[in-house]
């Protein structure tokens, strides 16, 4: 190799580390796609694999993976789908990054709760079995937003915890509260008796920024063009469709809550029982949808990822590909 070629190949290397440097993001990204049951499109891991380079390299060291076990094992069997997924995970451990394994359950309600119980407890036996000799990469997040009474989900996690320790006593596991992961109703919580947890809440407020213009809502998100901070000016009328349901409302409050301070008021209320309880606490989900101005979500990232810095936070922004998408590498200068 000539003296010239081989600078060349150095130079790029050390912009590449440079890169790398500078867009360390300390910020985790969900890489979606293995939870949508909904879509025929077939996720094979080395697109997962794929996008966990792509994020890697922009500085990304942390990722949640949410999964619907049921579905892919269904499509794919156990056997096989877990044999993709130790690629996933072995590839994670490769490159000193870490991976949230989420389950996803769709069909787990306030009617349904105890109908698949079982058969998410021999999944999460059969999972943990598989990944354990992988726990210093890896982290289990048992069921993503159950839509359950408090009691009911207290007494599924008391079923579902014991079955992954008696297969991994090591790798921590995810537990949030009911209402879509609720900081409310996790700072309503009594810590369970178990080692090795971390406590896990979703924050998508104000959500009549963070979900305009998402037609899977309803008509309370039907009103765009929301800006974020609040600003009078570009504030844009209410659509007619909004009237009469909670949009309206959130729309009311809107010029107090879009705003750092009232962000810090209430992750405040969870943080203040995380220190009660002397329990560890992550945000898996943040996010706002994709169709906003970059400018307006960046201003909104930037207020509520510093909240979540100042209070210690690891936080995991929703998504990297996807209706709430940060595919977009200008979108790292965010953070």
């Amino acid at each position: 190799m000539n003296i010239l070629k081989h600078f060349y190949i150095v130079l790029i290397l050390l912009n590449i580390s440079f890169a790398k440097a500078q867009h360390n993001t300390n910020i985790g990204v969900n890489v979606t796609g293995l939870e949508r049951f909904w879509e025929n499109e077939t996720y094979h891991y080395k697109d997962i694999i794929k996008d966990i380079d792509e994020l890697y390299y922009l500085g990304v060291k942390d990722i949640r993976l949410p999964i619907s076990f049921e579905y892919q094992f269904n499509k794919k069997s156990k056997r096989r789908f877990l044999k993709d997924l130790i690629k996933i995970v072995k590839h994670v451990k490769k490159k000193n990054m870490t991976i949230i394994i989420c389950y996803f359950d769709h069909t787990l309600d306030k009617t349904t709760n105890y109908n698949n119980l079982n058969t998410i407890k021999d999944n999460w036996k059969y999972i943990s079995h598989k990944l354990k000799k992988h726990s210093n990469y890896i982290y289990y997040e048992i069921v993503n937003e159950p839509n359950l009474y408090p009691i009911q989900w207290d007494e599924m996690v008391r079923e579902i915890v014991p079955v992954i320790r008696k297969e991994d006593n090591k790798t921590k596991i995810l537990i949030g509260a009911t209402n879509y992961n609720s900081i409310y109703e996790l700072s309503r919580k009594t810590p369970f008796p178990y080692d090795n947890l971390i406590y896990v809440f979703h924050f998508y407020e104000p959500f009549l920024f963070t979900h305009q213009g998402a037609n899977w809502i309803g008509n309370q998100t039907k009103t765009t063009g929301i800006p974020y901070p609040y600003d009078s000016i570009k504030m844009p009328k209410i659509d007619l469709n909004t009237l009469g349901t909670a949009g309206e409302i959130n729309y009311n409050d809107y010029k107090h809550m879009a705003n750092k301070i009232s962000l810090s008021h209430k992750i405040n209320i969870i943080t203040k029982w995380a220190q009660e309880n002397n329990v560890e606490l992550w945000c898996t989900e943040f996010g706002a949808i994709s169709s906003i101005p970059q400018k307006d979500r960046c201003n909104y990232f930037n207020d509520l990822v510093s909240v979540f810095r100042k209070n210690n936070i690891k936080c995991y922004l929703w998504e990297y590909k996807g209706n709430f998408g940060i595919y977009n590498k200008n979108l790292i200068n965010c953070f």
